[in-house]
Protein backbone atom coordinates (compact mmCIF):
# COMPACT_ATOMS: atom_id res chain seq x y z
CA UNK A 1 0.00 0.00 0.00
CA UNK A 2 1.10 3.74 -0.73
CA UNK A 3 -0.26 7.11 0.59
CA UNK A 4 -0.01 10.18 -1.28
CA UNK A 5 0.10 13.06 0.65
CA UNK A 6 -0.65 16.09 -1.44
CA UNK A 7 -0.41 19.83 0.38
CA UNK A 8 -2.27 21.89 -1.89
CA UNK A 9 -3.15 25.60 -2.41
CA UNK A 10 -6.71 25.85 -0.54
CA UNK A 11 -8.00 27.42 -3.44
CA UNK A 12 -7.34 24.76 -5.98
CA UNK A 13 -8.85 22.28 -3.58
CA UNK A 14 -12.23 22.11 -5.67
CA UNK A 15 -10.31 21.07 -8.39
CA UNK A 16 -7.90 18.64 -6.82
CA UNK A 17 -11.78 16.96 -5.68
CA UNK A 18 -12.76 16.58 -9.18
CA UNK A 19 -9.55 15.19 -10.08
CA UNK A 20 -9.74 12.59 -7.88
CA UNK A 21 -13.34 11.26 -8.88
CA UNK A 22 -12.30 11.58 -12.66
CA UNK A 23 -9.39 9.72 -11.56
CA UNK A 24 -11.45 7.12 -9.64
CA UNK A 25 -9.21 7.54 -6.53
CA UNK A 26 -10.92 5.07 -3.60
CA UNK A 27 -11.13 7.54 -1.10
CA UNK A 28 -9.75 10.66 0.52
CA UNK A 29 -9.49 12.68 3.79
CA UNK A 30 -8.72 16.25 3.58
CA UNK A 31 -7.30 18.74 6.67
CA UNK A 32 -9.19 21.97 4.98
CA UNK A 33 -6.25 24.38 7.08
CA UNK A 34 -2.54 23.51 7.16
CA UNK A 35 -0.12 25.88 8.26
CA UNK A 36 3.47 26.01 7.45
CA UNK A 37 6.67 27.53 5.47
CA UNK A 38 9.11 26.43 3.33
CA UNK A 39 10.60 26.79 -0.22
CA UNK A 40 7.30 28.73 -1.58
CA UNK A 41 7.01 31.08 1.75
CA UNK A 42 4.36 30.96 4.91
CA UNK A 43 1.39 30.21 4.39
CA UNK A 44 -1.07 30.68 7.23
CA UNK A 45 -4.06 31.85 5.54
CA UNK A 46 -4.40 34.99 7.13
CA UNK A 47 -3.92 38.77 6.00
CA UNK A 48 -0.17 38.80 6.83
CA UNK A 49 0.46 35.69 4.92
CA UNK A 50 -2.07 34.67 2.32
CA UNK A 51 -2.35 31.59 -0.06
CA UNK A 52 -3.88 29.15 3.00
CA UNK A 53 -3.00 25.10 2.11
CA UNK A 54 -4.88 22.02 2.57
CA UNK A 55 -3.61 18.31 2.97
CA UNK A 56 -5.46 15.43 1.62
CA UNK A 57 -4.33 11.85 1.66
CA UNK A 58 -5.44 9.15 -0.87
CA UNK A 59 -4.59 5.32 0.08
CA UNK A 60 -4.12 2.89 -2.71
CA UNK A 61 -2.57 -0.16 -3.66
CA UNK A 62 1.19 0.30 -5.11
CA UNK A 63 0.82 0.48 -8.58
CA UNK A 64 -2.79 2.21 -9.18
CA UNK A 65 -1.17 4.73 -6.15
CA UNK A 66 1.88 5.42 -8.72
CA UNK A 67 -0.44 5.82 -11.65
CA UNK A 68 -2.67 8.44 -9.29
CA UNK A 69 0.37 10.33 -8.35
CA UNK A 70 2.01 10.94 -11.24
CA UNK A 71 -1.53 12.18 -12.78
CA UNK A 72 -1.95 14.31 -10.19
CA UNK A 73 1.18 15.96 -10.85
CA UNK A 74 0.53 16.69 -14.42
CA UNK A 75 -2.73 18.11 -13.61
CA UNK A 76 -0.47 20.24 -11.13
CA UNK A 77 1.70 21.01 -14.10
CA UNK A 78 -0.77 21.96 -16.63
CA UNK A 79 -1.56 24.68 -14.25
CA UNK A 80 0.47 27.88 -13.27
CA UNK A 81 0.63 26.00 -9.52
CA UNK A 82 3.84 26.52 -7.98
CA UNK A 83 2.72 25.52 -4.37
CA UNK A 84 1.43 22.10 -4.61
CA UNK A 85 3.19 19.31 -3.77
CA UNK A 86 2.75 15.63 -3.95
CA UNK A 87 4.67 12.64 -1.86
CA UNK A 88 4.08 8.94 -2.10
CA UNK A 89 4.84 7.37 0.64
CA UNK A 90 4.91 3.42 2.40
CA UNK A 91 1.91 2.65 4.19
CA UNK A 92 3.47 -0.43 6.52
CA UNK A 93 0.48 -1.19 7.96
CA UNK A 94 -3.20 -0.42 7.88
CA UNK A 95 -6.34 -1.55 10.59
Amino acid sequence: MKMILALVNAARLDALRLELVAASAPGYSIVAVAEGSGRTGVHTGDRVHPGALAAVFVVDEEPRATALLERLARWRDASDDDITRFFLLPVEQQA
